[in-house]
C-alpha cells in the first residue's frame, strides 16, 4: 500500500479483508484514530474486545509485511537484553528475541519505524530481522525483566519459611493419622 496511507486505514484494510471487523467499526476506529498513535489503536481493539490478539497479530503482520510474534508469556534471553538499554527498548517498542546465526530477530510495535536499524546497529553487528508484536507486551516484558528481584536480606527469615513448610507437613501427618 502507499506510505501515504495512515496507519489506522491500513490495518483496518486489513482486519475487514479477514472479516474480524465490520466497515461501520473499520469507518469509526479511522474517524477516531487518524492522528493517534498506533499503539492506541492496538490497545483500543484488544480493551474493546473488537479482535483477540492472534487476530491483531496478524494483521499487523499484513500491515508491515513481516512475521508476527506474540511475546507473551515468552521467556527472553538474558544476554540479549543485556545488549540494550532498557529505555531504547521501552521507547522504541522492541525487544530482541533470539539470534540465528549472523541475524538478530527483534520483535517491533513499528517495523517501520526509520531509526530502529541505527539504534539497534549501536548496540549489535548483527543483520536484523523484524517480526511485529503487541506494544503493550512488549513494554510488559521488557519491564518484567527489569523488575528488582525479591532479595531476602535476613537469612533467619527465609529459615523461618522453611520451619513454616515442615510445620505444615507435621500438621498433615497428624491429620492423616486421626482418619
Amino acid at each position: 500500500m502507499k506510505k501515504d496511507v495512515s496507519f489506522v486505514q491500513r490495518l483496518t484494510t486489513s482486519l475487514l479483508a479477514n472479516q474480524a471487523i465490520t466497515q461501520k467499526e473499520a469507518d469509526s476506529l479511522v474517524t477516531m484514530f487518524h492522528d493517534r498513535a498506533k499503539g492506541r489503536v492496538d490497545s483500543f481493539l484488544l480493551d474493546e474486545g473488537m479482535v483477540d490478539r492472534e487476530t491483531l497479530l496478524k494483521a499487523l503482520s499484513d500491515v508491515y509485511q513481516v512475521p508476527f510474534f506474540d511475546v507473551n508469556g515468552y521467556f527472553f534471553e538474558n544476554e540479549l537484553l543485556q545488549t540494550f538499554p532498557r529505555e531504547i527498548l521501552i521507547t522504541k517498542g522492541i525487544i530482541p528475541l533470539q539470534v540465528d546465526e549472523d541475524i538478530l530477530i527483534v520483535v517491533a510495535s513499528n517495523p517501520e519505524d526509520p531509526e530502529l536499524l541505527d539504534i539497534i546497529g549501536n548496540s549489535v553487528s548483527y543483520d536484523i530481522q523484524f517480526n511485529v508484536g503487541l506494544r503493550r507486551d512488549i513494554m510488559d516484558a521488557v519491564e518484567e525483566y527489569y523488575e528488582p528481584s525479591i532479595i531476602i536480606e535476613d537469612e533467619d527469615q527465609f529459615d523461618d519459611y522453611d520451619d513454616m513448610d515442615e510445620d505444615d507437613d507435621m500438621d498433615e501427618d497428624i491429620f492423616d493419622d486421626e482418619y
